[in-house]
């Protein structure tokens, strides 16, 4: 299997508005393959924190979700805005906005792909620890949501049983709770 690039030969905006940008490509792949045209979708960065408070709960939130047409259980986070280049800084600001809480040390763990077949950003996976609450939440506009402190091994045995729907969650928990040594 070959490891280089496709080469593109063109690319062009479809359609973009706030919510979505999708680029067509003009691409060949090293085989000489021709794939005219390959979609791409380009998104901001995406932030997500597992959040742990004094009570080893892992701050999870729930939310409606309208693709999904359910109620998701989610860790907090959202997308890192233009003027944001570091996903500390958004993952403070996002668990203060849904939560209510800061932190005193939040540790940068990973940058995932959220699908690497057709998304062009990443998914940044901060782990927030001695987190206190510091006021009420601040949600945008469209936005309302429930805090749940849960136990992190209920959070566990939810994200494995398919009572989190988001699948990136489900992977992002366990990755929380691998790094903080849980399990």
């Amino acid at each position: 299997m070959s490891e280089k690039r496709w080469t593109v030969r063109g690319s062009r905006t479809v359609f973009k508005d706030r919510w979505v940008h999708l680029r067509a490509e003009d691409c060949v792949t090293p085989q000489g393959v021709t794939l005219s045209p390959f979609y791409l979708l380009d998104y901001p960065e995406w932030v997500h924190v597992a959040a742990f408070d004094a009570e080893d709960r892992l701050l999870l939130v729930r939310q409606y979700r309208h693709a999904a047409g359910a109620m998701s259980l989610e860790l907090p986070g959202g997308v890192m805005d233009p003027h944001e280049t570091d996903p500390l800084e958004t993952a403070a600001r996002e668990l203060r906005e849904e939560t209510g809480f800061a932190a005193e040390t939040l540790t940068h763990i990973a940058r995932l792909s959220p699908n690497p077949s057709s998304h062009t950003n990443g998914l940044h996976l901060v782990l927030a620890e001695n987190i206190r609450r510091v006021g009420d939440l601040s949600l945008d506009e469209g936005e309302e949501l429930t805090v749940e402190p849960t136990p992190w091994r209920d959070a566990l045995d939810m994200a494995l049983a398919g009572e989190m729907i988001n699948a990136q969650q489900v992977g992002l928990v366990v990755m929380a709770l691998r790094r903080t040594g849980k399990i």
